[in-house]
């Protein structure tokens, strides 16, 4: 049988089976993308799509969060050993896994996935997607970093990006509309912390002590050393506020220094990272979101969804999920006075803001859910499929 033949054959024989995809993660966390990943992975139809997750793991002998959390939802999960820098035995890995798995569409997702899911892909015949969630430029070097990614989204058969502010940082001549697909982050409503959506809000009143929740990584990016301000500032007429941050980072020893050089510690906890969220939201009378950039937050999402009152900043997709003084209080990025303004007009009016919560939460059911995200996914890669 000739070259031409062989493939043919092999194209029928692919047809008749689910499409295997391979996606690649840098990240040990189960964050807002991990957790977008790993219930997408969850959901798929496999009778269509057969998933695989690759995982870089630095250190076989440590616990891995994303690993685990994919296991405990029935995925298919490849260690891939990570030697840091620039590893040409990952890459080696990479071109093993997909020629023993046969995979038809490599997946990445973020920017060192991305460069390695490039170099892997070379004489191999697979099809390379990516869902961009963001890009954080806090220095020189990041800026570079995010720089060299976006150049080489061209490279990329589909490109996914999370909100259409994500789309417009990228230049329509040079990423055309052809292989860009928006398509929205999303709850996967029917088990998403279906024990406490349904319980009733605690309605706050004057004088009660109230709780702040801050949730993501301690950096730069996320604007948490200016919620520390706006918070000093406003307890000095509201001493019963209560801040907690939920995430970890490089920032976590100098926010904490921050605390008590505002003198606000002992009214400030650092939680550090937690995997059961939605008991978390329910403790919390306000989620104050402070990035300066995003892509779109699942905080956003999950707030809404619990029925938290939100304060975010209007960055990335936000107001594409919720709406200023109708689902929710959105402000400028990097100002300390806005924050406290937002935090402010809660306290002012509880009540208006528990309103908006509940109109944030009927939105999210109306447009954020996962089975409908994961039919557009689906869809996605089939279309790969027949392109070929």
């Amino acid at each position: 049988m000739n070259a031409v033949a062989s493939a043919q054959v092999g194209s029928a024989l692919a047809a008749n089976r689910p499409l295997r995809v391979l996606q690649l993660r840098d990240s040990p966390w189960v964050d807002g993308p991990a957790r977008t990943m790993i219930e997408s992975g969850a959901l798929f139809d496999r009778s269509r799509i057969e998933f695989h997750v690759g995982a870089f793991i630095t250190d076989p002998a440590s616990k891995h969060p994303l690993v685990e959390a994919a296991k405990a939802r029935g995925l298919n999960v490849h260690q891939l050993r990570d030697h840091g820098g620039f590893d040409k035995a990952l890459i080696a890995s990479i071109r093993r896994l997909v020629t023993e798995l046969q995979i038809d569409i490599l997946h990445t997702s973020d920017a060192r996935s991305n460069l390695y899911g490039l170099l892997s892909r070379s004489g191999l015949s697979v099809r390379l997607t990516t869902t961009t969630h963001g890009w954080i430029a806090n220095n020189f070097r990041r800026w570079l970093v995010c720089t060299l990614d976006k150049v080489l989204l061209r490279r990329f058969d589909a490109v996914v990006m999370v909100s259409h502010a994500m789309r417009r940082l990228v230049p329509r001549w040079w990423l055309p509309a052809s292989r860009t697909h928006v398509i929205h982050n999303a709850l996967v409503l029917e088990s998403y912390g279906s024990d406490v959506v349904s319980r009733p809000r605690r309605v706050v009143k004057p004088g009660d002590q109230v709780t702040i929740l801050n949730i993501g990584r301690l950096s730069p990016e996320k604007g948490q050393s200016l919620v520390l301000e706006a918070v000093a500032r406003i307890m000095k007429s509201h001493p019963n506020l209560r801040l907690r941050f939920i995430g970890i980072g490089p920032l976590e020893a100098e926010l904490k220094a921050q605390t008590v050089a505002l003198g606000i510690a002992d009214s400030v906890e650092f939680a550090g990272y937690l995997a059961d969220m939605p008991s978390q939201y329910l403790s919390a009378d306000l989620i104050v979101q402070s990035s300066f950039t995003e892509g779109l937050p699942n905080v956003v999402l999950e707030a809404a969804y619990l029925r938290v009152p939100l304060v975010a900043t209007a960055v990335g997709g936000t107001d594409e999920v919720v709406e200023h003084g109708k689902s929710a209080w959105l402000l400028r990025p990097r100002s300390v006075a806005a924050l406290q303004q937002g935090i402010e007009a809660y306290l002012a009016d509880p009540a208006r803001f528990a309103q908006m919560a509940r109109t944030a939460h009927e939105r999210i059911l109306q447009d954020f859910s996962m089975l409908a995200r994961t039919e557009k996914m689906m869809r996605l890669y089939e279309s790969l499929r027949s392109s070929e």
